[in-house]
C-alpha cells in the first residue's frame, strides 16, 4: 500500500503540472496517444478535439476532416467515432480505426472498443472482443481505457437488446483497475481512489490529506467531467470543504452537481 501511495503521489505531481494543458470532455477526454506532433493552438486538430470533447460533433467534423488530410492520427480516430455513432456507419468507421491501430494508436483501440461496447446493434461476441481492445489500450498505458474497464467491472455489463450478462460485477477487479487508472493519471480513477483513500475503505489506508489531493486533481482536470461522472467523489470533496470552512469552494461544485444530477438533491 505504501508503494501505491508513493506512485499516486508522483502521479498527482505529474497531473498538476499538466493540468493547464489538458481539457477533459464530458464523459471521456482523449489526450494524444500517438507519436504525432502535438497540435498547435488554433490548429484544425485542436479545434476538432475541442468541439469533439464538447460533443458538438457537426462542428468538430469540419475541423477533423481537415486535420485528417494533414495526417493527424488522433483526428482520424475522433472522426471515425463520429462516423460510427452519428452516421451509424460502423463499416467505414472500423476501417478507419483499424488503420490507426496498425499505426500503433492506443486511442484507436480504446475508441473502437468503446464504440462497439456502447452500440445497440453489436452482438455479445462483438462486445467481448471490444473488451479485449480496451484492455490492450489500458496495457499500453492509456488511462481512459483503464477507467472504462473500472466502470465495466464496477457495474457489470449487459447486452442492450435482451439484457444478457456479458461481464459480471466484480468489486475486486474494479478496485484494481481504479488503482491502475489512478497511476495512469486518469481523472475518474483518481476521483474514486481519492474518495476511498479519504474514507479508508476498499483496502486503502485512511489518509484524508492525500485523498483530498487526489479529489482536487480530478476536479482540476475538468470540473464538468468531475461533477457529471464522479457524483459520489464530488459529494465527498464538497463535504470536506464545508467541514473545513471553505463554503465558496463547496458551493461552486454543488451548483454543478445540482445541475447535472437534479434528482439527487
Amino acid at each position: 500500500m505504501k508503494k501505491l501511495v508513493l506512485i499516486l503521489c508522483a502521479a498527482l505531481l505529474a497531473c498538476g503540472a499538466a493540468t493547464a494543458q489538458k481539457k477533459k470532455a464530458a464523459k471521456k477526454t482523449k489526450p494524444a496517444t500517438t507519436a504525432a506532433a502535438p497540435a498547435k493552438v488554433g490548429s484544425n486538430a485542436e479545434e476538432g478535439k475541442k468541439w469533439y470533447d464538447a460533443e458538438r460533433y457537426d462542428q468538430a467534423r469540419k475541423f477533423l476532416k481537415k486535420a485528417v488530410a494533414e495526417g493527424d492520427i488522433d483526428s482520424k480516430v475522433r472522426l471515425a467515432a463520429i462516423i460510427y455513432n452519428q452516421d451509424m456507419d460502423p463499416e467505414t468507421a472500423n476501417a478507419m480505426f483499424d488503420e490507426c491501430i496498425a499505426a500503433g494508436s492506443a486511442f484507436a483501440l480504446e475508441r473502437k472498443g468503446f464504440c462497439t461496447l456502447q452500440s445497440a446493434w453489436d452482438t455479445k461476441e462483438d462486445k467481448l472482443k471490444s473488451i479485449e481492445l480496451i484492455q490492450k489500450a489500458s496495457d499500453m498505458g492509456y488511462g481512459d481505457a483503464t477507467a472504462e474497464l473500472f466502470e465495466v467491472y464496477l457495474n457489470g455489463f449487459k447486452t442492450f437488446a435482451d439484457q444478457e450478462e456479458i461481464i459480471a460485477k466484480d468489486e475486486a477487479k474494479a478496485v484494481e483497475y481504479a488503482k491502475k487508472g489512478a497511476e495512469q493519471e486518469n481523472p475518474e480513477c483518481l476521483a474514486y481512489v481519492g474518495m476511498w483513500v479519504y474514507k479508508g475503505v476498499k483496502g486503502f489506508e485512511k489518509d484524508e490529506a492525500l485523498g483530498v489531493q487526489m479529489l482536487e486533481a480530478a476536479d482540476k482536470a475538468s470540473r464538468r467531467f468531475f461533477t457529471t461522472n464522479c457524483l459520489e467523489p464530488a459529494k465527498v470533496l464538497c463535504q470536506h470543504y464545508t467541514d473545513n470552512g471553505e463554503a465558496a469552494k463547496a458551493s461552486a461544485i454543488m451548483a454543478l452537481l445540482k445541475k447535472y444530477h437534479p434528482t439527487e438533491f
